[in-house]
Formats: structure tokens, C-alpha cells, sequence
């Protein structure tokens, strides 16, 4: 393999004059080792994206949902929740812990990918200062 000379500082320029030194089983070679690396590159982003839908879905309930949540909250704080009520309530705040585990769960996967911790992961997505999910 011959050697290709390449300033401190890279340029997309600079990258053409290399692969064009290549020979051509060489940029065959590069040619297949870059798809590889896009393939990769397109997988990665596609787990994160995936991963941020994850924490969307997760990260409030239905509208309607959450404004019986917070009914059934206010009834429960005013002593007037009624058995059945109760129950609801109980099945709303059981559906909002799996969502806080889901997303955490997410978040944490995020964080990992790109070498952060969760809480600096949460401010890079505008998270830090939303509110719980109930």
C-alpha cells in the first residue's frame, strides 16, 4: 500500500488528492470499506431516532387521558374519589410508571450512544426542564 501524504488539517479537498493516489483495487477497497462505514453510520441513526420516538411517546399522556388524570387527582386531594375513581386512578398512575421506566430506560440507551450521562442527554433535548409525565 503506498503511502499518502495528508496535512495536519483535512479537508474534503485534501481527501479527493488522497483516494485519487489510490490504485484501483485500492479505492475498490475504500470504495467498500466507506459503504460499510455508511451502512453502520445509517443503522446508528436510525436506533436514535428511534430511541427519541421512544422518549416522546413516553414522555406525556394522551390529552384526554391526562385531563381525567388530573381530575381523578384533584377528587383524590378534595376527599371525594370514588371507589370505582379510585381504580382508575390507581390503573392511570401504574400506565405513567411503565411510561417514566420506558422513556428512562430510552434516555439511558440515548446517553450511552453518545458517551453522556442522562441528565446532560435530557438538557441537550430540552428535557431537563419538563415536567414529569404525571
Amino acid at each position: 500500500m503506498p503511502t499518502v501524504q495528508v496535512p495536519v488539517q483535512l479537508t474534503v479537498d485534501h481527501l479527493m488528492i488522497a483516494i485519487k493516489q489510490l490504485s484501483s483495487a485500492e479505492l475498490h477497497e475504500f470504495m467498500q470499506q466507506l459503504a460499510a462505514w455508511q451502512q453502520h453510520n445509517g443503522q446508528q441513526a436510525a436506533e436514535e431516532v428511534a430511541l427519541l420516538a421512544r422518549i416522546k411517546e413516553n414522555s406525556s399522556l394522551p390529552t384526554t387521558k391526562q385531563r381525567r388524570f388530573d381530575r381523578l387527582r384533584r377528587k383524590r386531594q378534595a376527599g371525594t374519589l370514588t371507589k370505582p375513581e379510585a381504580a382508575e386512578l390507581q390503573a392511570l398512575w401504574q400506565q405513567v410508571e411503565q411510561m417514566n421506566v420506558t422513556r428512562l430506560q430510552a434516555l439511558t440507551d440515548l446517553a450511552q450512544r453518545r458517551g453522556t450521562d442522562v441528565k446532560t442527554c435530557m438538557r441537550e433535548l430540552g428535557l431537563a426542564e419538563s415536567p414529569d409525565v404525571f
